[in-house]
């Protein structure tokens, strides 16, 4: 008997973290008349952005992977950077009590996304994503926006990014 009522606990484990992953906020944008848009910082990868973003290339992220950053004025940012194999992994934001927050992982192409979206106060929500492909090969993405609007399009910009070639 232990072991069945172990058995389906298992089960129902599993079942609520597939049923947690399925909930990856799914932007409703349309990004049919998006830029796409690549860095000579980052050759190889592609993403599609609204056309009010323009390439920040005066930015650095303080490290020596490379990265790219493209703004929306004063409302939005979004930065990738390269992770090379032998970099450690940055651990992703956990909930710490945040309102609004949800973890999810998503298909962005032939990649596998985990993506953290959250809330942080009343004007400032913020996506983190870990994007990697079958082979090892990892782009580790940071996005940040002041409105809700901006937000949304930063999650469907996440989903946009590819790699040539994969």
């Amino acid at each position: 008997m232990t072991g069945r009522a172990l058995l389906v606990c298992a089960a129902l484990t599993l079942a609520a973290q597939s049923a947690r992953a399925s909930e990856c906020p799914a932007p409703n944008v349309d990004i049919g008349n998006w830029a796409l848009v690549r860095s000579a910082k980052m050759p190889g990868f592609t993403l599609r952005l609204p056309r009010t973003f323009t390439r920040d290339s005066a930015s650095t992220t303080g490290g020596t992977a490379p990265s790219a950053r493209w703004i929306d004025s004063a409302r939005a940012r979004l930065t990738m950077s390269h992770r090379t194999a032998t970099a450690a992994a940055t651990p992703l934001p956990a909930s710490g009590g945040r309102t609004i927050y949800t973890v999810c992982e998503d298909r962005v192409g032939t990649a596998t996304a985990t993506i953290v979206a959250y809330g942080e106060g009343a004007n400032t929500f913020v996506v983190h994503a870990r994007i990697r492909w079958p082979d090892g090969e990892t782009l580790d993405v940071r996005a940040d926006a002041t409105d809700r609007a901006h937000f949304e399009q930063l999650l469907a910009a996440v989903r946009t990014i590819r790699r040539v070639g994969a």
